[in-house]
């Protein structure tokens, strides 16, 4: 049989068309991809949850530290020890725990997704601490208790030595110092104090911690001499103990700042 031109031509437009209409099935994704799929997916929300942090967390302690300072301006004419306490209080909230609670919330957020060892305990110690300053920076820019937010702020320091930060303790670093992998521009690596650093750092702080408490409590009963004495006097000691360790720490990370820059 002899099939003509036209008809040979029309067959192999049928084929054609019939082809362009089968349906191609797109390759299955393998679990190896798919796993990175998921990594990817993970690591992205982890970046978003660390730079909602790093922009939530600073400024809600400086508008408490504003708080702070506006209600020691109202206070200014009739207590001058509490004016005092709330200002050394709002200074170091604006300028040293700010940043300090973002770092070590980074960090904490960092080891933890890299799953480095005792990333839970220093992750579970960073919330204690942020717990109880936000407290006291409530209590002092919402109540106006001077000397009982102090002392909140002065226990959750306490409290982040005496639950053992010092041998758990993580820092961000760059990339190349980094124990793991790096999550949201950055790496984190073991930075641990010295037990014997830690330990007097802890007896600051529980110092502070009783001359606060004994300003606070007395307070709320009958004000004699002695209890007002008291009471400057732990007003003076927070003062300078918080104001040194302002000065201290802020010194220490323009210090960092620079010797990474060079």
């Amino acid at each position: 049989m002899i099939i003509s031109a036209d008809v040979a031509s029309s067959l192999a437009s049928l084929s054609l068309s019939s082809s362009s209409f089968t349906r191609v099935l797109p390759p299955l994704a393998s679990k190896h991809t798919r796993a990175q799929t998921s990594t990817f997916r993970q690591s992205t929300n982890t970046n978003s949850n660390l730079q909602m942090n790093a922009a939530i967390l600073p400024t809600t302690y400086r508008l408490l530290a504003a708080g702070s300072a506006y209600r020691a301006i109202s206070l200014a004419t009739t207590d001058i020890s509490s004016t005092v306490v709330l200002l050394s209080t709002s200074i170091a909230a604006f300028v040293n725990l700010a940043p300090e609670a973002s770092m070590q919330l980074a960090s904490a957020k960092r080891a933890q997704t890299q799953k480095l060892k005792d990333s839970k305990a220093w992750r579970s110690i960073v919330r204690v601490k942020i717990v109880g300053q936000f407290m006291g920076l409530v209590l002092s820019a919402i109540g106006g208790f001077a000397l009982g937010g102090a002392s909140c702020c002065v226990a959750a320091d306490a409290a982040f030595w005496a639950l053992g930060a010092g041998d758990v303790r993580f820092q961000c670093c760059d990339d190349d110092e980094s124990e793991g992998g790096t999550v949201s521009g950055g790496g984190v690596k073991r930075a641990p104090v010295p037990a014997s650093v830690a330990r007097v750092l802890l007896s600051i702080n529980v110092a502070m911690l009783l001359s606060t408490l004994v300003g606070s409590l007395v307070m709320f009963g009958r004000q004699t001499k002695s209890s007002i004495l008291l009471r400057k006097v732990g007003a003076a000691l927070y003062c300078f103990g918080v104001l040194t360790q302002t000065i201290g720490d802020v010194t220490v990370r323009r210090r960092g700042k620079k010797e990474r820059m060079r």
